[in-house]
């Protein structure tokens, strides 16, 4: 792969303009050039047939730009002399959130090499906004909600996005952490679900949220409690099509329902008082029906005599894990590795009518930034009003 890339004309600046970029040709024997030879050093396993959509932007000393698409891990190009940087990135494919990033520099008057080292990176994207899931009225459980932000400067899409319900926070060891299970995540008794679409059909921009219900209706008339939200304007709701129990279809987007774990349970959430909830995505090339058609993931329950498989989900394909640990007892013992969530958020009481709130980190330019640290306990506020739908307009202290 050769690129031509100049600094601008002398005479062209006077005029006002900057050519960075000109082609070859006549012209082009007016101008000292120089052969500079880019190689990439891939680091943390990473290989270039596990990367997609590599580039590298490249920038001089006026600040004048190109991106060039990747192909290879060493690209030629011919430059003027003076001073480049460069930026590089792309997607590691099979892991979630991961992505391969570089940066390098180089005074060019000669013919010259450089060397990026291009290393693995975890990048927050979608993360969890607010899980509502402990109920304001007792006995009534159908009113829990969700909602996922975008918390990255581009466009993510929420096609083929999975939420699930992981197993519930502990006091000791789990079997599976004592069995060697540090990777994968035993889903709890429930359904995995997915956003539709293709690949890009369900673009979310930068900072924006969408608002997921269990149920997609006005939860203060059907309980006959105020306390409730009404989520008749709701996104996404969760539609258990194949459960045994009384399910409603409302006037809303369905989410996929991917697999059950048991169809006797009508409702997406599960943890009056703790849980964990992840956020996944499978590998480019893997739809979440084709991962849980695969036997390999999934094992009966390690130190039992249960015949029941248990669905595991790969700690690479998960975008964020939140932890919620029961508020009625005082110790615990963390589900998730600490890159994807360190320690866990106390849960609002049982019927409260409160949920748990992603912290605001900061507000540029009126759009809302949310803590991210890959810990429960720091990023989440709990015992938090119901607000549905509602933008944060301060950031937590």
């Amino acid at each position: 792969m050769k690129k031509y890339f100049s600094f601008a004309l002398m005479a062209l600046m006077m005029l006002g303009s900057a050519v960075m970029f000109i082609s070859c040709g006549d012209d082009d024997d007016k101008v000292k050039t120089y052969q500079l030879n880019v190689n990439l050093s891939l680091n943390d396993g990473l290989t270039l047939d596990n990367i997609s959509n590599l580039k590298m932007v490249v920038t001089n000393s006026l600040e004048q730009e190109q991106t060039i698409e990747l192909a290879d891990i060493a690209t030629t190009m011919t430059v003027v002399g003076g001073q480049y940087n460069f930026v590089v990135s792309g997607k590691v494919k099979d892991e979630a959130a991961a992505y391969a990033t570089g940066t390098g520099s180089a005074s060019v008057y000669a013919d010259s090499n450089v060397t990026i080292q291009v290393s693995k990176s975890l990048q927050g994207t979608l993360v969890w906004k607010t899980i509502y899931t402990t109920g304001a009225k007792a006995g009534y459980l159908k009113d829990s909600y969700f909602e996922i932000a975008n918390n990255s400067d581009e466009v993510q899409y929420l096609d083929q996005v999975m939420m699930f319900y992981a197993t519930s926070g502990q006091t000791a060891e789990s079997s599976w952490q004592a069995a060697g299970f540090l990777d994968r995540y035993p889903m709890a008794q429930g359904s995995l679900v997915c956003f539709p679409g293709n690949g890009t059909d369900y673009p979310l921009q930068p900072g924006e949220s969408v608002l997921i219900a269990n149920d997609a209706a006005n939860h203060k008339e059907l309980s006959g409690s105020d306390a409730c939200p009404d989520l008749s304007n709701a996104d996404w709701e969760i539609y258990l099509s194949k459960a045994t129990r009384n399910e409603v279809d409302y006037q809303t987007k369905d989410m996929v329902d991917v697999y059950y774990s048991s169809f006797t349970i009508a409702s997406f959430a599960q943890g009056l008082f703790n849980g964990g909830y992840v956020i996944a995505k499978c590998p480019e090339g893997m739809t979440p029906q084709q991962f849980v058609e695969d036997t390999n993931n999934f094992s009966t329950t390690p130190g039992t005599t249960s015949t029941n498989l248990i669905l595991l989900m790969p700690s690479k394909y998960i975008i964020d894990a939140v932890m919620m640990w029961d508020c009625r007892k005082t110790s615990f013992y963390g589900n998730f590795l600490p890159k994807d969530d360190a320690s866990g958020i106390l849960s609002s009481p049982s019927n409260s009518g409160k949920c748990i709130r992603r912290k605001v980190s900061k507000i540029e330019n009126g759009r809302v930034y949310y803590q991210d640290t890959n810990n429960s306990a720091n990023d989440f506020l709990n015992n938090q009003p119901l607000t549905p739908g509602v933008t944060p307009t301060s950031v937590d202290q």
